[in-house]
């Protein structure tokens, strides 16, 4: 069995949703309207970094450090990562800009079938399309 990780939820908390979270308790907005503003926001924000936040949410930049909790340890060697982001340098995993690609890209590029994998994630979402493909699907809690 191999098992594949989510890289976005378990090598970083991903910037989305902490930062939405940020967002929320300090501007006491609902997370719905932030949500929306934030995605159509995202593509300048992962190009831009942190000032690409200014333009929606003044003040908002001083958050953006806050929102990635890195990893302390490393994975052992049988573990796989899959992103829908790019993986931070030095760092081996498999990705593209949907999630779902990303893991059919994993098992495309390790030579397996899906039943052959256990892919972990921490969103409930994933599990469920993840095991769509036929894919062996954990939810864990980090």
């Amino acid at each position: 069995m191999v098992y594949l990780l989510d890289l976005s939820g378990v090598y970083c908390e991903p910037v989305e949703p902490r930062l939405l979270r940020l967002l929320a308790e300090e501007s006491g907005e609902p997370i719905f309207y932030l949500s929306e503003a934030f995605y159509a926001l995202l593509p300048r924000l992962k190009a831009e970094g942190a000032q690409a936040l200014e333009a929606l949410f003044p003040g908002a930049s001083r958050l953006y450090p806050k929102a990635f909790r890195p990893r302390g340890l490393a994975f052992p060697e049988p573990f796989h990562l899959v992103s829908d982001l790019p993986p931070p340098e030095g760092v081996l995993a498999y990705h593209a800009p949907d999630k779902l690609e990303a893991l059919a890209l994993a098992l495309e590029a390790l030579g397996l079938a899906p039943g052959e994998a256990v892919y972990w994630d921490d969103n409930p979402l994933w599990v469920e399309r993840a095991r769509g493909l036929g894919v062996r699907a954990e939810l864990f809690l980090p």
